[in-house]
């Protein structure tokens, strides 16, 4: 069985005991991010903050489903 992780917009695939740390590492993490602004507004701003949880799922793949999806491989176009 794997562990299918998205974190905002990019998903990953793994084994389950991997997905498990990988989840308690960004649920113990805070947030960072830049916002643009003009010069004239002050310039760009650092924001740092709790993550959002909800940006983080986890669902189950199986074998068969995991080894047919390895044998697409990255899709063309």
């Amino acid at each position: 069985m794997k562990a299918i992780v998205s974190i905002g917009y990019t998903t990953f695939v793994m084994d389950m005991d991997k997905a498990t740390a990988l989840l308690t590492l960004v649920g113990n993490a805070e947030t960072y991010e830049t916002k643009y602004h003009k010069a004239e507004d002050g310039g760009t701003t650092h924001h740092v903050f709790d993550t959002d949880i909800n940006s983080v799922s986890l669902k189950l793949m199986s074998d068969s489903m995991y080894s047919m999806a390895k044998l697409a491989g990255k899709p063309v176009g």
